[in-house]
């Protein structure tokens, strides 16, 4: 081969390395190119998978497997759950109608799960724009049960005037008002009247007298009480009985004092339960504020149990229906016309709206038949006076915290069990006890002749513990 074959030749062989470079660079573009294509396939492949249920939801199929979640991502806010009739079975396009509409009314997280036609909505201010909405993209039978969600977020209290009017004329007969008078004096030893209005219900009766229950205070250190009937008749009244510690007070009108054509329409109101009763039950308040007689307002319960005072351990029905002064006394009834309680304003604040006590009716009753028995509430007591003994008092002197005894007095159950002055009392049936108060609320679980155990510290030494049988203390009436 000469010199011009082998130049010719070397060229050709260098033509073809550059040719088969750029066919492996192209090769790799390609395969890159298709590596992003079956990527590509396989991401949609996956998609598909995944919404293979969703597929058949749109197709009008059923799940037949456990719930799945998906969740559209905005703001976080604080949601509650609403749950759609479970006997339809629901399909994608209206789930999907959902969580667009739930999107479209606020920036918040919504999570929807379904299942077996089952839908929970996580849903937040809702309330006005959801109604458009839902009018125009709902099947009628999802809007009805989230139309039936939204009536019921809370308890129903909704009453009809003519409603309260039929309970007002059931019951308005067996409400009175009570006005006591009292004498007071000035700096200069002048007397003069005092008037004071209350209210009161009809709880009894026998062949000659109505007895009234009303509080205590709206009668307390009356020289003279008269209640306004109906038809804005007015008789005398005789206190027959009261208990300071509950505010209640019984009080009784003559039969004989009552005109005729009125003593048929008088009669005692139904009891009711207070014990059944129900936050959100309505409620409504009827009695004398301020001197207007058969004044009605309504609300609801708002609370049971309620104490509202440390010094005693009494509880009360909490109601929004207005009490005010001259309501104390007036009966709370529900929505069966029923007693469930005497209202007290004497315990609520006078610059604070919504917010009324009423004393129970089961309580009420409790204490006005022991008033009506004996004319008193028959209470046990051991009969001493003592101090407390506080922590700081326990570490100084090194003794136990406890009741003290100052007195014991002449012929009571602690003299006849022979406790003695500077006894400590730590505990009563092994329950502790720190000052007077714990003493007089451990009382109050027991019964007159009730034996109790009370542990004590004598000498500030000796412990021993003495048998007390309970007395009876009681208010005795006037």
């Amino acid at each position: 081969m000469d010199e011009n074959e082998r130049k010719d030749s070397y060229l050709d062989s260098e033509l073809t390395d550059q040719d088969s470079e750029t066919t492996n660079r192209d090769s790799s573009v390609d395969n890159e190119a298709v590596s992003e294509a079956d990527n590509s396939k396989l991401i949609e492949t996956v998609e598909l998978e995944d919404n293979t249920d969703l597929s058949r939801q749109a197709k009008g199929e059923t799940f037949e497997k456990q719930p799945e979640f998906i969740t559209i991502k905005e703001e976080s806010v604080e949601a509650k759950p609403i749950k759609v009739n479970k006997k339809k079975k629901v399909k994608l396009s209206s789930v999907l109608t959902v969580m667009l509409a739930l999107v479209l009314i606020s920036g918040s997280t919504y999570t929807i799960g379904y299942y077996n036609g089952q839908i929970n909505l996580n849903e937040s201010a809702i309330n006005d724009k959801i109604d458009k909405l839902l009018e125009s993209n709902f099947k009628a039978d999802i809007y009805q049960s989230v139309k039936e969600y939204i009536d019921q977020t809370g308890v129903n209290t909704t009453m009809t005037d003519a409603d309260v009017s039929e309970i007002y004329k059931n019951v308005g007969n067996s409400i009175v008002g009570i006005t006591s008078k009292s004498y007071i004096y000035d700096w200069f030893n002048n007397q003069q009247e005092a008037t004071a209005k209350g209210s009161g219900v009809i709880i009894d009766q026998d062949s000659k007298q109505f007895f009234i229950v009303t509080n205590y205070h709206v009668v307390s250190d009356a020289t003279d009480v008269v209640v306004e009937l109906a038809k804005d008749q007015i008789v005398d009244s005789k206190l027959i009985g009261y208990d300071e510690t509950t505010d209640l007070a019984v009080i009784s009108i003559q039969k004989s004092d009552v005109n005729s054509d009125l003593i048929n329409e008088l009669k005692p109101i139904a009891i009711g339960d207070s014990r059944k009763l129900q936050i959100g039950e309505v409620a409504i308040a009827i009695g004398n504020p301020l001197g207007y007689s058969n004044t009605v307002t309504s609300g609801i319960v708002s609370a049971v149990d309620r104490q509202v005072s440390e010094d005693t351990d009494m509880t009360y029905i909490q109601t929004d229906a207005a009490i005010n002064p001259g309501n104390s006394g007036g009966a709370l009834v529900n929505s069966k016309g029923e007693l469930i309680g005497i209202n007290s304003a004497k315990i609520a604040e006078t610059d604070v709206e919504g917010i009324g006590f009423a004393i129970p009716s089961d309580k009420v009753m409790e204490i006005a038949l022991e008033l009506m028995d004996k004319g008193y509430v028959s209470r046990p007591f051991i009969g001493i006076g003592g101090v407390d003994v506080d922590e700081n008092s326990a570490k100084l002197y090194n003794i136990p915290m406890g009741v003290l005894v100052k007195y014991v007095y002449e012929g009571s159950p602690a003299e006849k069990a022979g406790l003695q002055v500077m006894d400590l009392i730590v505990s009563m049936d092994d329950k502790n006890i720190y000052n007077m108060e714990d003493l007089t609320t451990q009382l109050a679980d027991y019964k007159v002749g009730d034996t109790v155990k009370l542990k004590i510290v004598r000498n500030e030494k000796e412990e021993m513990e003495i048998s007390v049988v309970l007395g009876e203390k009681g208010t005795q009436k006037q």
